[in-house]
Parts: C-alpha cells; structure tokens; sequence
C-alpha cells in the first residue's frame, strides 16, 4: 500500500539545479541555438561570421538566464532555495516558514510572489499545479488571480499566445528565407506583422496588470 500521507510530505522542486536539470537547460540552449543557427545559414549562406555572432549572443543571454535562476523546494512548510550560480554541492538555504500567515500571488506569466519577504518564484505555467498544490498542503493562502483573468477571457489569453508564438516563428521562417535581404520589399513587410504580432501577443498577456487590482502586489 502507498503512504499517501507520506508522498505528500515528499520535497516538491522547482527549477531543479540537478544533473537532469542541467541537461534539460543545456539541451533548451543546443535546440534553439540549432534552429536559430539553421535559419541563418539557409537566408544569408554560411558566413563563419553570422553564425559565430548568433551563437555568441545566445550564449550569453542562456548563461544570464541560467545563472540568475533560483532552485526553489517545498519540503513540508518550509520554503528553501538555492541559487544556479551556487557552488555545486551547496545546501539549500531555508528563508522562511510556511503557513496561513504566507500568501502566494499569481503576478506574472510564469511568476509568482511570496508575502511577506517578496520572494518571487519563477516557475513555467505547466508547472503551477505542482505550485497551488505544494503551497495548499502548507497552508499557504494562494491567489491565481492571473490564472482566473485567463479563464475568464479564454479567447483573449489564446489570441495572445498565438500571437507572440506565431510571431516568434514567423520571425525565424523570413530569416531562414532570405526576406532581409536588400529589394526583398514583401518580406521585410511580413517580418514587420510578425515584430508586430509578437508585441501585440505580449501586450495581451500583460493586459491583467492594467486593472486594479491591490492585492497583486506587484512590487
């Protein structure tokens, strides 16, 4: 039989700073700097320069990302954290306990604040089950007031998603394309909808934060 009371109290993580975890980030950085690197090559040749150039600076902007990340843990009702950029071995260090004095508010896409303290908690939206779930068995009062907006105005939030993604890619297939290139008039109007795509899917998912709303607390 399972201990259900037990597998409850099992540590729930986040952005794991584990050998897995390090794989997936590495294999994140591989299949993007691919794709980017591909599409160059297929729209301006294979000039040592361009892709020296595309790989150097997502280099940079996966080690900001990757190093500035936080290791978070919920073991019980007590929170710890753990920064990437720690030495490897380090303990995780425990900032604060849990309980109904603690509230977690939903105040960004894929981030979330703890009060009191502010600690802000990045996790990616499939993960917020695990979250409420976690932070509900430590009796932490939680507010997905972003998570309520989205179901509220479903068609809203899909129209944003399809809009930065769809611009996102279709970015990626007028690079690939050649559409940059000198007297490519019709290309260069395509990559402006897609800039323009991708600016109006991140200001729908931004939209919440434009109503007033105190308890978001976004500080």
């Amino acid at each position: 039989m399972i201990d259900v009371i037990g597998a409850a109290d099992q540590p729930v993580r986040f952005n794991e700073r584990t050998g897995r975890g390090v794989l997936r980030r590495v294999g994140w950085y591989a299949a993007v700097a691919c794709v980017g690197g591909l599409a160059f090559a297929m729209g301006y040749g294979w000039p040592s320069w361009v892709l020296a150039y595309w790989l150097s600076l997502w280099l940079v902007g996966w080690l900001s990302n990757t190093l500035a990340a936080t290791e978070w843990t919920i073991a019980g009702r007590e929170l710890r954290r753990r920064r990437w950029r720690s030495w490897p071995g380090s303990k995780l260090s425990a900032p604060m306990e849990l309980g109904p004095q603690v509230e977690i508010i939903h105040v960004a896409w894929s981030r979330w604040r703890i009060w009191p303290g502010g600690y802000a908690v990045d996790v990616q939206p499939w993960q917020t089950k695990r979250l409420v779930a976690a932070m509900e068995r430590a009796g932490v009062r939680v507010d997905d007031w972003r998570g309520a907006w989205s179901r509220r105005h479903r068609l809203l939030n899909i129209l944003g998603v399809l809009g930065y993604c769809g611009g996102a890619v279709a970015i990626v297939l007028v690079i690939a394309f050649g559409g940059l290139r000198p007297g490519s008039v019709v290309s260069f109007v395509v990559f402006g909808a897609s800039i323009g795509g991708l600016v109006l899917g991140l200001a729908i998912d931004y939209l919440p934060w434009k109503t007033n709303r105190s308890s978001a607390r976004d500080a």
